[in-house]
């Protein structure tokens, strides 16, 4: 079957929410009087070696004026029916929301919807932003694709880093007239007066020079990203967030359960799971596969931006029994500022703030955190088995590089059993 593209009339929100919408002509229910008939999306197994599962819904087509058959065929690096159920669950609830709500097939609306966006676009390409302009606008875009708030926040405070120093030396000039001299100037006058250390050097490059490629693809910059002439600091990777020693877990436990049973709740998705902080907040009880003893962690939670499955430890499994997950609805988020599944997640300093009051009790300096129990895991895991494929494969590492380099910069990677073992000359 030929799929028509799929565009939107309606919020930006569910236009980026879901990614089926690029295969169909849907258009939001305010084009009609009322809501049109649809029969919901259920998952379909496959049936033969040749067919592969896939999900089904009925839509209304306007031009046909009858509901239509529609597919969304299951993609194949799922390879499990545990996985393809997974992923099929999430985007069937997407579908009958946006069912629901009255989106419905129009071709002559979406092609109106194109052109419309085409002559905006046009015209906005006609626009000569300054770096200012630029960054207020580049923020309003990455604000409606919704990113996360960590990093849009962060974002948000590199731009403005540069936009103020560049209007209070009165360098604020176009996109395409930002030189690199200016651009040495603003970074020598933050390392010089503001002690950057050479990771938040390379933290605010990587993210201004993500803002000026996005002014790049939107057209409104034709010049060569100037920051991509500078170059990277050599930094300490894996001086934070320290290894923790058998005596120390074993004391921090002993306080922790005593004083903050609901901390070491959290210490335990760290420590078993090897999640971090932004995941955690995001996970919902609908991500708790129990059947099957897996976590989703969705492509809109994860660090490298896909879907993601990581298997419950055993000694995990007991901590979530005892949550009680079957009392709180699939789309509470898992962990909360009121200590059980709520609709309100924890804040980004919520694990932090109750840490600090551990930390302070056994006098810790400042890069043991709780991503340290991460740390802590990943050490006690080589030690056993010295096995890095599986280690990356739990961390999410996008490579072995990444892996190694990981395990070097907590010591791991030693190399003196090999050495002691050389033939003598």
């Amino acid at each position: 079957m030929t799929y028509e593209a799929f565009s939107f009339l309606g919020t930006a929100q569910v236009a980026v929410e879901v990614s089926v919408n690029q295969q169909f002509n849907l258009v939001a229910k305010e084009e009609l009087e009322d809501v049109k008939p649809f029969k919901k999306a259920r998952y379909v197994k496959s049936k033969g070696a040749t067919k592969g599962s896939y999900i089904v819904f009925y839509v209304w087509d306007v031009q046909k004026n009858s509901t239509v058959r529609r597919r969304l065929p299951i993609p194949s690096q799922y390879k499990t029916e545990a996985e393809k159920k997974a992923y099929a669950k999430d985007r069937i609830k997407k579908i009958d929301n946006l069912l629901k709500s009255g989106y419905h097939i129009d071709r002559r609306k979406s092609k109106a919807v194109e052109l419309k966006q085409k002559q905006k676009q046009e015209r906005r390409i006609e626009k000569y932003y300054l770096v200012s302009e630029a960054a207020d606008e580049v923020v309003k875009l990455k604000e409606l694709a919704q990113n996360f708030d960590k990093g849009i926040a962060f974002y948000k405070s590199r731009l403005k880093q540069l936009t103020k120093w560049l209007e209070d030396n009165n360098e604020d000039c176009l996109l395409d007239e930002l030189s690199y001299t200016v651009l040495r100037d603003f970074f020598a006058f933050k390392m010089r007066n503001e002690v950057w250390s050479a990771k938040t050097f390379n933290l605010t490059l990587t993210a201004l020079k993500t803002f000026y490629n996005d002014c790049i693809r939107e057209e409104w910059a034709t010049a060569k990203n100037p920051f991509g002439k500078f170059k990277k600091l050599p930094e300490d990777y894996g001086e934070k967030n320290k290894p923790y020693t058998d005596d120390q877990i074993v004391e921090l436990k002993a306080y922790i359960q005593e004083h903050d049973p609901y901390l070491w709740t959290i210490i335990n998705f760290t420590y078993y799971a090897f999640l971090r902080g932004t995941e955690m907040m995001r996970l919902k009880v609908e991500d708790i596969d129990l059947r099957n003893d897996l976590i989703w962690v969705s492509g809109r939670q994860s660090k490298t931006k896909k879907k993601e499955v990581i298997p419950i430890a055993p000694s995990l499994r007991s901590v979530i029994d005892e949550m009680e997950l079957h009392r709180f609805r699939q789309g509470h988020y898992l962990l909360s500022r009121y200590e059980r599944p709520s609709d309100e997640k924890m804040g980004p300093n919520f694990i932090g703030k109750r840490f600090r009051k551990v930390k302070e009790h056994f006098n810790l300096d400042e890069n043991h955190t709780i991503y340290g129990f991460k740390h802590t895991a990943v050490c006690n895991w080589y030690k056993k088995e010295k096995d890095i494929r599986k280690i990356q494969k739990m961390c999410r590492h996008s490579s072995m590089l990444m892996t190694e380099r990981y395990l070097k910069s907590m010591g791991m990677l030693d190399n003196s059993e090999a050495v002691a073992m050389l033939p003598k000359l």
